[in-house]
This record gives C-alpha cells, structure tokens and sequence, in this order.
C-alpha cells in the first residue's frame, strides 16, 4: 500500500520562507487519502530524517528561489535542492535530502513542491500578498497529488504533526 508523508518547511518568522506552515495549515481543511500525514516540520532540518523512512512516497514543499514571480510554483528535481546553501532550516533541505540518501533504505518515492518566496525578513512572521494570493491553487495541487499517488479515493480529515513530533 501507498503511504505519502507531506513534509512541509519553512521559518514562520521569516515572512514568505514560512509558506510550508500555512499549507500544513491549510491541509487540514481538506479531505486527503488516509494513508497521508502531513508535517509541519518547521525548522527541523535532519530531524525530520525519521519520516523518510516511514513511507513509500514522500512530497517536501518548502520555498525556494525558482526564478518565478513570488506565490508560483512548481514541483521540482530534487537535485534543485541539493544546491541550496540555506542554512535556515537546520541544514536546510538539501543538507536533510543528502543525508536521507546516505542512511535510508529503501528512499521513498520523492516529489518536491517549491513555492517562490518574495519577501523574506527576519521577524516579519507573515506571508506576502502576492504569495498569499496563489496559496489556493497550490493546495488544489498538493490534494490532488496526494489522491494520484496513493490511488486512494476514501477521504479522511487531515492530521497534522506538529513542529515538535517529526
């Protein structure tokens, strides 16, 4: 059976670098498979390793410098974040992805989601307009996604795990 962990990332306090707290946020008013968790991992960094390894199929949504305007995104290689040199994140998700690949066995199926950020400032804990305004359609994604992977038309409430159970 397919099993997806959503991982979503990102400093609240850091303006639009805070985008994976408000989709686990948002995650929670849809309907998703029941075989999918989503964790708002925060901050974390390799202490999410764990959940790796709990799942066939894992979707990583952090923002990242895409080269798009601000709130558009995509989904991405993860090779992209391999070359981050954000540190924001305890190591950040490429320090975390590399470190997946060198202990977990078997890798999970894995599919990052990059969302442009715009404004990103220290203490500024809220999302930008522009990004705010595109949030709808990425979780539109992101259900979806869940309900393609996992081949799963039974429907539960979202579960959220919060910054300090990964």
């Amino acid at each position: 059976m397919v099993k997806l962990n959503i991982l979503c990332f990102g400093n609240i306090l850091h303006g639009d670098d805070g985008i994976g707290a408000e989709i686990a946020r948002r995650l929670l008013d849809c309907e998703l498979p029941e075989n999918v968790e989503v964790f708002d991992v925060g901050t974390q960094g390799l202490n999410a390793l764990p959940l790796f390894s709990q799942c066939s199929h894992l979707l990583i949504v952090d923002a990242a410098e895409l080269g798009l305007s601000p709130g558009e995104w995509q989904f991405i290689e993860p090779s992209q974040m391999l070359s981050e040199s954000n540190a924001d994140h305890a190591g950040g998700v490429g320090y975390l992805l590399k470190a997946a690949q060198a202990v977990t066995h078997p890798m999970p199926i894995l599919t990052v989601l990059g969302v442009q950020k715009g404004n990103i400032a220290a203490f500024s804990p809220h999302l930008s307009n522009s990004v705010m305004a595109k949030l709808h359609e990425c979780i539109e994604q992101i259900v979806t996604l869940s309900r393609d992977l996992t081949g799963n038309t039974h429907h539960s409430t979202a579960q959220i795990w919060g910054r300090g159970k990964a």
